[in-house]
């Protein structure tokens, strides 16, 4: 049976993962299931040996480790030159194959990086001159617009259908402490001789509407009235029917014209 001196190099290998030789590596691992001692070593030299290949890209791994490794593969016993060979051919070119790879790797994926970089910024880029070319645009119509409308020979104008006929419309004043009304009306619709306009009072705190004043338009269309009424009535609003001449005590419906309550 071989002690453990006899497996510490292709222990070291192992770790490696550099056996190639099949029989060697079937007897290793026959040995390791049986061998406490051999395992832990394994697991040491593992670690080593991933220490170093973090070197490759990262801060150097600490001397001790390094050494480690280097004292389990130098302190094997001498082997067939065939396999003293395969170990120079075998173990140098995998370290130092895998640093071009690694930077290799890395390369590609920073250059991958800065193209979707560059994307992101020619696209943002794009979206920049589109929304100042809008601006501009925008701008340039807003001065248009205030230069129009404040050019010394501005014409301000009122256009309306031009077979339309002017809308009735009453303007009127109410004063509940004055308890005076002022009414003026335009473009009121003619009427027949025995009708009147009525205007009502509704008042604020509710009730039965309130006669304010009758008037007829003339031939224009037009009319003015002035009526007292109650001091202090407050109104919600003011609603125009058509009456008897002399006026009504209640409303005729339909109403003709209200105020906004």
């Amino acid at each position: 049976m071989k002690d453990h001196t006899q497996y510490a190099e292709t222990l070291a290998l192992y770790a490696l993962g550099a056996l190639d030789n099949a029989e060697e590596r079937a007897d290793l691992e026959s040995h390791l299931h049986s061998c406490t001692e051999c395992r832990s070593e394994l697991d040491a030299l593992r670690g080593d040996a991933a220490l170093l290949a973090f070197s490759a890209m990262g801060p150097a791994p600490p001397q001790r480790a390094r050494q480690r490794l280097l004292d389990s593969i130098s302190s094997a016993p001498p082997r067939r030159e065939k396999f003293q060979r395969m170990v120079v051919g075998v173990l140098r070119p995998r370290w130092l194959n895998f640093v071009p790879i690694a930077a290799t790797l890395l390369l590609a994926v920073f250059s991958l990086m800065l193209v979707q970089r560059n994307s992101r910024l020619l696209t943002n880029l794009e979206q920049a001159r589109a929304e100042l070319v809008q601006n501009q645009k925008q701008a340039q119509q807003a001065k248009a617009i205030m230069d129009v409308m404040n050019a010394p020979d501005a014409m301000h104008l009122t256009l309306v259908a031009a077979k339309t006929p002017p809308q009735p419309e009453i303007k009127m004043i109410y004063s509940p402490n004055k308890a005076g009304l002022l009414l003026m009306a335009s473009n009121m619709e003619p009427l027949p001789p025995d009708k009147v306009y009525e205007l009502w009072l509704l008042p604020a705190r509710g009730g039965a509407p309130m006669p304010a004043g009758t008037f007829k338009p003339d031939s224009s269309g037009n009319a003015m009235m002035q009526h007292l009424m109650e001091t202090g009535m407050e109104a919600k609003a003011f609603a125009l029917t058509i009456e008897p001449a002399g006026g009504s005590q209640t409303p005729t419906m339909p109403i003709k014209m209200m105020s906004a309550g």
